[in-house]
C-alpha cells in the first residue's frame, strides 16, 4: 500500500468516527431532552376534589382596580387589532395579473394558434 492511500484511509477513519460520536452525541442529547425525569419536578399537580369546590371565576382573580383597568385596556386593544385585520382582508383587493398582450406576445401566440395540429393515424 502507498503512503498516500495510508494517509487516506487514515483521514477516512478519523472523519467516520468523529461522525458517529457526533450522532451519537445528538442522539443522546434528543433523549435526554425528551425524558420525563427531567420535567416532572416542574410540572403541577392537579388540584383535589375539595379545592375544586370553591368556583373561580376570572373577576375574582383580579383584585387590584389597577389589574382591572388594565385587563379592560388589553381586551379593548385585542378588539381593535382584531376589527382592523378584518378591515383590511375585507377592503383588499384580489390581486389580478391582467397585463396587456405586447405585440411581441400576440405575434407568437397567433402563430401557435394558426399552425395545424398533426393528429395520429386511425389503427386499423
Amino acid at each position: 500500500m502507498t503512503p498516500q492511500l495510508e494517509a487516506v484511509f487514515e483521514i477516512s477513519a478519523i472523519g467516520t468516527a468523529l461522525l458517529f460520536v457526533a450522532l451519537a452525541g445528538l442522539i443522546g442529547l434528543m433523549y435526554l431532552l425528551t425524558t420525563q425525569g427531567l420535567f416532572s419536578s416542574g410540572l403541577a399537580t392537579l388540584p383535589q376534589a375539595e379545592e375544586q369546590a370553591t368556583p373561580t371565576s376570572a373577576v375574582g382573580l383580579i383584585d387590584d382596580p389597577d389589574e382591572e383597568e388594565e385587563e379592560r385596556e388589553r381586551q379593548r386593544r385585542a378588539v381593535v387589532l382584531a376589527v382592523a385585520i378584518a378591515c383590511a382582508q375585507s377592503e383588499r383587493a384580489p390581486v389580478v395579473l391582467a397585463a396587456s398582450a405586447s405585440d411581441w406576445h400576440r405575434l407568437h401566440h397567433s402563430r401557435r394558434l394558426s399552425q395545424p395540429r398533426t393528429r395520429a393515424r386511425p389503427r386499423r
